[in-house]
């Protein structure tokens, strides 16, 4: 079996054919050192082990490792991510091909040449023997590495007529990759990677912002950003008035830094005739976007549901049997 991952810092994306039909799965990376202790009997907690050492999945965990930097790419926290995401799919544990990515920063050299030392590195990381407490493990068989932004416009792309280019914006939880690709895929005209912009600019400001009071795991941050707009959540997550508005400030401030980062890496680029915004944080920079390219509204484009573009478009491509 064939798996297509978009192995982000915040989520594992996954999607594959099963009897005809695209599945996907979204799955938090949150890991701790040390296995998670069950109540029952019966209970199957997410405990693994690699090299020896004794890892678990806690989305709540306050001492969940730290993925949000370039390094988690080739980290024991990013095989574990990838198994455990194989685990919570539904699938059977078996041997499986997958495709994994790697930012535009990490895959390409700053000549735009195939960086095959990190393209190598990356593979070793994702080959890593991982077992499952209590249970039988996946095989990961084979590990193709692809780039992360470009095969988000698999679809576009190949639709387009032979004049037209796409600039695809790619805003992820760590970093934001831009690239100017051609109609069929016919050449890539530029490419700018912001690595350290992305959807943590947000989450690591209402941690901060926390950090006197309670210390929140990567993921409860993301929970309280997903639901910010939602006053009574808000008001019962944040009885304190003060501490809420606090909050509320440090979202507004760190979006803001996050367009404005986006934004001026856009603005590197012309030419090109249509644009795609995609990542988790893709509908809160789109409006600025459109208003810098400054193309028609029918040749913006921002997907129903941008986290899962870039693995949609893995999988279209492998079908495709095209080589980025």
């Amino acid at each position: 079996m064939l798996i297509c991952i978009d192995d982000g810092s915040t989520n594992i994306k996954m999607a594959w054919k099963e009897d005809g039909q695209i599945k996907t799965s979204v799955t938090p990376t949150s890991f701790k050192r040390e296995w998670t202790m069950s109540f029952g009997e019966d209970d199957k907690m997410a405990n693994y082990e690699i090299d020896g050492e004794k890892y678990s999945f806690d989305e709540r965990s306050a001492d969940a490792i730290h993925t949000t930097e370039r390094f988690y790419q080739y980290s024991t926290v990013n095989a574990l991510a990838i198994h455990h995401a194989l685990h919570q799919s539904g699938l059977a544990p078996q041997a499986v091909d997958v495709v994994v990515t790697l930012p535009l920063s990490e895959f390409l050299t700053s000549d735009n040449k195939r960086n095959k030392a990190n393209i190598e590195k990356k593979k070793q990381n994702v080959m890593r023997a991982v077992k499952l407490d209590e249970g039988e493990a996946f095989t990961i068989r084979s590990v193709s590495v692809v780039s992360e932004s470009i095969p988000a416009g698999f679809n576009l792309l190949s639709e387009m007529e032979d004049e037209h280019s796409l600039l695809i914006v790619d805003v992820g939880g760590t970093s934001t990759d831009n690239s100017h690709v051609q109609a069929k895929f016919s050449g890539i005209t530029k490419t700018h990677c912001l690595p350290d912009v992305g959807g943590a600019l947000i989450t690591d400001s209402i941690r901060a912002q926390m950090a006197a009071n309670q210390k929140l795991s990567t993921w409860q941050a993301q929970t309280v950003y997903l639901k910010h707009k939602n006053k009574e959540f808000m008001a019962k997550y944040f009885p304190n008035e003060t501490l809420r508005s606090a909050v509320l400030e440090a979202i507004k401030t760190s979006e803001k830094t996050l367009i404005n980062r986006v934004a001026e890496s856009v603005s590197r680029f012309s030419g090109y005739s249509h644009v795609l915004c995609v990542g988790g944080p893709a509908p809160v920079v789109a409006p600025r976007v459109l208003e810098i390219t400054g193309v028609p509204k029918d040749r913006f484009y921002v997907d129903e549901n941008p986290q899962l573009s870039l693995v949609l478009g893995m999988l279209a491509m492998k079908q495709g049997d095209v080589h980025e």
